[in-house]
């Protein structure tokens, strides 16, 4: 699908405000431009809810608290003040759960799990642990090991489940099985309800970051009262402009992400940049600290050659803002092996091997299929079968035209 044409330079002054809101800290140069802008914005209900739909809300809070509110109305005030609260404490259990899982079912095993993203990303990088909304805990957890942990997480009761929106409990043996032959990741619930994601890998078909072990090089970092192992600085930053372009930017925190990141202390700009040349992925890289200064009050929008590749990026964000998931999927037919959007992003060697890897792909079947449809073992030949039906109908679905 051909990306929806826009002009940055015909930007409403509230899109721009809901970019600029995005940032994680305002300069003083910054807060007068948002004072600015602030007094365009008509549909104060409107913005608010374009903010929460794109997970900026508490950012939004934070923000307005040095800014002019009088054109705000009080009430709407006060219900962004509770739907901040309610995410800093979902942020707070979701911490919870995470020393929990570690506790429970990684330090029983001696395995190292790095948390990254989510609470792990908002504790280390983020001013306050709230400001950053999270859904999961993602743990990286080793080649090889996911199976004991499988068997531990149930052992201490938590619930594997299909990674889909029906969330079917998984917690046979026949179940665990076919979680370890179709899938590389696993989704559990823990006994207290929060979901968290098992991964061995950080790609999808490119293998890009298969050459690094994270776990080994992985950083020890304190977090709300111990101790978690994390990725490394300079190789989050690369992981995190792969894989929000592979979602297209469709929320705003993942530009906060970028904020938070250049801000930190630990931020070095010359080493991340080494390490995408070594991955192959530099104009993504080069792209998102493009973002980054696009974000920023002193940067003008326009529709010139200069941070062409960041604009790109930003006009990814913008065109998802009004939260179309119609749109969202029939962008994402666009991803080359599901993984570049663009071509720029990685050496045509990269995107090769991840267009040849999506193919193979197409005829490994899922545990979602397994779970809408748990057939015995020796039936699982009917789920290659099946495989690349499913997609060209989900495909197909995804390409009808958009009711406007």
């Amino acid at each position: 699908m051909a990306i929806p044409e826009i002009k940055l330079a015909d930007q409403s002054p509230q899109i721009r405000l809901q970019i600029l809101l995005a940032k994680v800290r305002l300069s003083s140069s910054e807060i007068m431009q948002a004072n600015t802008l602030l007094n365009s914005v008509e549909d104060w209900s409107g913005f608010s809810d374009m903010a929460a739909r794109n997970f900026n809300l508490p950012l939004m809070r934070r923000h307005l608290g040095f800014l002019d509110k009088s054109g705000i109305p009080v009430g709407l005030l006060g219900q962004i003040q509770e739907q901040a609260n309610q995410i800093a404490f979902q942020n707070m259990r979701m911490m919870s759960a995470q020393k929990r899982f570690q506790d429970n079912c990684l330090a029983p095993l001696d395995i190292r799990g790095l948390f990254f993203k989510g609470v792990a990303l908002a504790a280390q990088y983020y001013p306050d642990l709230g400001l950053r909304p999270c859904r999961d805990v993602d743990v990286l957890v080793p080649k090889g090991a996911l199976k004991a942990i499988l068997h531990k997480a149930i052992e201490a009761g938590y619930t594997p489940v299909s990674p889909d929106a029906n969330v079917v409990p998984m917690t046979s043996l026949r179940d665990i099985n076919a979680i370890l032959r179709f899938g590389d990741c696993a989704t559990i619930v823990s006994p207290e309800g929060a979901v968290i994601d098992l991964q061995d890998h950080l790609d999808k078909h490119s293998g890009i970051f298969s050459a690094h072990d994270p776990v080994k090089t992985a950083e020890a970092v304190p977090m709300a009262g111990d101790r978690f192992f994390t990725l490394p600085t300079t190789f989050l930053f690369n992981y995190l402009c792969h894989h929000h372009t592979r979602h297209t930017w469709s929320r705003l925190h993942w530009l906060s992400d970028l904020d938070a990141l250049c801000s930190s202390d630990q931020f070095d700009r010359e080493a991340t940049l080494a390490l995408a040349d070594e991955l192959g992925q530099r104009g993504t890289v080069e792209a998102g600290l493009e973002l980054h200064q696009l974000m920023s009050s002193d940067t003008p929008w326009d529709d010139g050659p200069e941070l062409a590749r960041g604009k790109a990026f930003l006009k990814l964000c913008i065109l998802n803002l009004p939260g179309d998931l119609e749109l969202e999927k029939q962008l994402s037919l666009g991803i080359m092996g599901g993984e570049f959007m663009y071509p720029w992003q990685a050496s045509p060697e990269l995107i090769a091997q991840a267009r040849r890897g999506w193919w193979r792909s197409i005829f490994q079947p899922t545990v979602s299929q397994y779970a809408r449809m748990p057939l015995p073992g020796a039936l699982h030949w009917v789920y290659f079968v099946t495989r690349p039906f499913e997609l060209m109908y989900r495909a197909q679905k995804r390409a009808r035209p958009l009711k406007r």
